[in-house]
């Protein structure tokens, strides 16, 4: 019996983590035994430890590096590791920079084939700043070249943070998406929350799962949902991306991982930090991590979660118990001089 592989795909801070903690709550009342491959681009995990917290589930991380590409190899070792607990789905969380194509073809090639099945897969865009991204990246050739597959390569695309943005912009974002995708179901939202049933229609706990059984007819919202074969033509409205050579599907954008300092002052403003990344301008991409806040703030909640995309910082609660630490994400980023601004928070 195949083991359904569902892969969550979209740029950095669309909302794939959200889309996945309610997918594995749904799993869970389900009776079913999820199973999570998380890839983050920082050495330091954050969503795992997110996806751990809220749920109990066992994460296999891949950390400081993308699946698609440098840590191509290290993917059929994580997806045994969780066939050995015997999952009935397993969810493959890729990096906001990830080309979705890439991992459906490891998927359905040998030696993995044998195991397991690409069930669905799914890209979340972010409402706010996706139709800025051509612009906004484009000295980075191969960055917008993924950004397309991502879009092309959906079986469901998820317009997120709808309710941010006006209704004209919604329409431009669906006629943006048609250009590379001209089938697929197209489902605006918030908070990644969509029906869930369509997705999980056909699995059940350690049941035979027959190919009918897996392509029954589904829908988010009426329309029937059906599975597309990867690689195949989606109509003759959509745009065949050139295939490249290039071993990765970004080139410009990278990670760097602060820690806190291990002696004297730990805790930092929440005010200081907020100025910091607006700082970076357009270069920041994106920023999360675990921190402790000083002062009073300290005393009511000590350890916050902070989560920084699109120009918007969001905090929460945490029970991180490690050295507090923030993964920054962006387009040439300079190491040295973020390290510098960063020490001086603290000086």
């Amino acid at each position: 019996m195949k083991i359904p592989v569902m892969i969550l795909s979209g740029f950095l801070g669309s909302g794939k983590t959200t889309l996945l903690l309610t997918l594995l709550k749904e799993s869970k009342a389900r009776g079913l035994n999820p199973g999570v491959v998380m890839n983050e681009l920082g050495k330091r995990d954050v969503d795992g430890y997110i996806l751990q917290e809220h749920t109990g589930t066992t994460v296999e991380k891949l950390l400081d590096g993308c699946v698609c590409c440098s840590r191509k190899e290290d993917l059929p070792r994580s997806l045994n590791a969780l066939l050995a607990r015997r999952p009935d789905i397993i969810f493959v969380e890729l990096t906001g920079v990830a080309d979705p194509e890439e991992i459906a073809k490891s998927l359905q090639a040998p030696p993995l084939s044998e195991r397991l099945m690409l069930h669905y897969t799914v890209t979340v865009l972010d409402a706010e700043n996706v139709l800025e991204y051509n612009s906004r990246f484009s000295a980075d050739k191969q960055l917008i070249r993924t950004l397309r597959k991502q879009l092309s390569g959906a079986d469901l695309l998820i317009v997120n943070k709808s309710d941010l943005v006006e209704p004209e912009t919604l329409w431009r974002i669906e006629k943006t998406v048609r250009k590379y995708n001209a089938d697929s179901e197209i489902v605006f939202t918030h908070y990644s929350e969509i029906n869930l049933a369509p997705l999980l229609a056909g699995i059940s706990p350690q049941a035979p799962r027959s190919a009918a059984a897996q392509r029954s007819s589904r829908s988010i919202h009426g329309v029937p949902l059906e599975r597309m074969n990867s690689g195949h033509s989606r109509g003759a409205t959509a745009v065949q991306e050139p295939e490249t050579k290039s071993e990765t599907s970004y080139s410009q954008v990278s990670a760097v991982t602060l820690t806190f300092p291990q002696a004297g002052e730990r805790s930092i403003c929440r005010g200081d930090l907020e100025a910091f990344f607006q700082e970076w301008g357009s270069s920041l991409i994106r920023a999360k991590g675990h921190v402790r806040l000083s002062g009073l703030e300290e005393e009511l909640q000590p350890v916050q979660l902070v989560q920084f995309a699109g120009n918007r910082v969001t905090w929460e609660t945490s029970r991180y118990p490690g050295l507090p630490y923030i993964v920054f994400i962006g387009l040439n980023l300079d190491e040295k001089r973020l390290a510098e601004g960063w020490n001086a928070l603290f000086a």
